[in-house]
């Protein structure tokens, strides 16, 4: 066997080799339940660092700064979702899943970081 033959098996065991554990890591995510949403996200917020970010007020109002353009109104969850109300309309509700401070708001595209609130207002 060539060597550069020897090179491409070697590379691709490994790759195959480590590829379950990968997949395993990627995949911690688990869905929160209502009591689980109000406990995490009171008094944080979520953002992606540098594009959005949604505060979790503790009165269980939020306030969002999406693109630098702020919103406001009231959190809740409600049948294992987050529903942001804004006072017209219907509420926007989305699933969260969580991986330590890694969340997902599974439906809308949105994730990003749980982490203390920051001075954005």
């Amino acid at each position: 066997m060539r060597s550069d033959q020897l090179f491409v098996r070697s590379a691709l065991a490994l790759i195959l080799g480590t590829l379950p554990s990968l997949l395993l890591a990627a995949d911690n995510f688990r869905k929160l339940k209502d009591a689980e949403i109000r406990a995490r996200l009171a008094g944080m917020e979520v953002t992606d660092g540098v594009h959005w970010a949604e505060q979790y007020m503790r009165d269980g109002t939020y306030r969002a700064f999406h693109m630098a353009k702020p919103s406001q109104g009231t959190w809740y969850a409600r049948n294992g979702e987050l529903c942001l109300d804004h006072g017209k309309a219907e509420p926007d509700c989305r699933e969260v899943w969580i991986s330590g401070n890694k969340i997902e708001f599974r439906g809308t595209g949105f994730e990003g970081v749980l982490q203390k609130q920051q001075r954005r207002w």
